[in-house]
């Protein structure tokens, strides 16, 4: 999650009423969450304080500003509260004004910015600012795994789910408990040409590998990346795993990617429909060559977290 400060301050624009004697208007902040920061996707609701010694009349939220972020404002938004609104009299000098409910919708900083003014028309500019975070997006690690070249019987552990977070067989898939096959997000083979190879259930081929009766083919999709080993250890959460997948030196792979070797790192992005779009990466750390039963590709996988 990114760290950030919200930060409330506001400037009077008159110290004095000169028609009166009395002090221009103060306006002050009440927020939920207290501290002025909230998720992105996260509704924000606020009060408006206003103390106005010549009497309230009107607060206002002049603009939003916005550095990096996005914001829902409908059109039917109230914007604007007088004192009839706030059913107070002219004598009133105290007023509070509850603002509906914002909806950030990603991260950045966001000025609120205010205008209070009493009876004798002096007014008094306020600035709210709302800090709006990354959602907090966890990742989990899978080290050492061992994925082996298919077997014609399906007694290997070939395919890899990212939720299980372990390997299994098309035997313990086409058992009909679980693992099911709506859990495999990918499998291993050993190619004549294609060499090392992943592919999503739904792109595998390979004679004598038949899993067209899965109930469910997942359509993983794979780009192979430049990333150097200090980003990809550096990789914290599922933000950092989407924007690795958005890189534009990336190789588009598709379905499938081959021609595997040691070090390679691959960006990859689960089934839309079944699997929730979650990013993830995989690092090969090591690959015995052939397509025997006993030789297999190793990598370490980082995939967003689904629980």
């Amino acid at each position: 999650m990114i760290a950030a400060v919200g930060v409330l301050f506001f400037v009077g624009c008159d110290t004095l009423d000169d028609e009166e004697g009395l002090d221009a208007p103060s306006v002050s902040f009440v927020t939920d969450p207290a501290d002025a920061v909230v998720e992105a996707g996260s509704s924000f609701g606020f009060t408006v304080n206003i103390t106005a010694p010549a009497g309230f009349n009107t607060v206002r939220l002049e603009a939003i500003t916005a550095t990096g972020g996005t914001i829902n404002l409908p059109s039917t938004y109230q914007t604007e509260y007088t004192r009839n609104d706030l059913n107070l009299t002219a004598e009133d000098t105290e007023a509070s004004a509850e603002f509906q409910s914002i909806i950030f919708l990603d991260a950045g900083e966001f000025d609120l910015e205010f205008v209070a003014v009493d009876e004798a028309g002096i007014s008094t500019e306020a600035i709210l600012t709302v800090t709006v975070t990354e959602v907090a997006r966890p990742i989990a690690t899978y080290t050492q795994i061992l994925v082996y070249a298919p077997a014609g019987d399906g007694s290997t552990n070939t395919w890899f789910s990212t939720n299980l977070g372990e390997t299994v067989t098309e035997a313990e898939v086409n058992a009909n408990s679980a693992p099911n096959s709506v859990d495999v997000d990918f499998g291993y083979y050993y190619g004549v040409s294609d060499l090392a190879t992943i592919a999503s259930p739904l792109a595998y081929n390979l004679a004598g590998i038949n899993i067209s009766d899965w109930n469910t083919r997942n359509a993983t999709e794979f780009k192979l990346t430049t990333l150097s080993n200090e980003e990809y250890l550096g990789i914290s959460s599922g933000a950092g795993l989407e924007t690795i997948w958005d890189r534009a030196d990336n190789i588009n792979e598709g379905g499938t990617i081959s021609n595997l070797e040691v070090g390679d790192i691959v960006s990859f992005q689960l089934d839309t429909n079944n699997k929730g779009g979650l990013y993830g990466v995989f690092r090969v750390l090591d690959i015995e060559p052939g397509d025997n039963t006993n030789d297999y590709i190793e990598i370490e996988v980082i995939v967003e977290d689904a629980q």
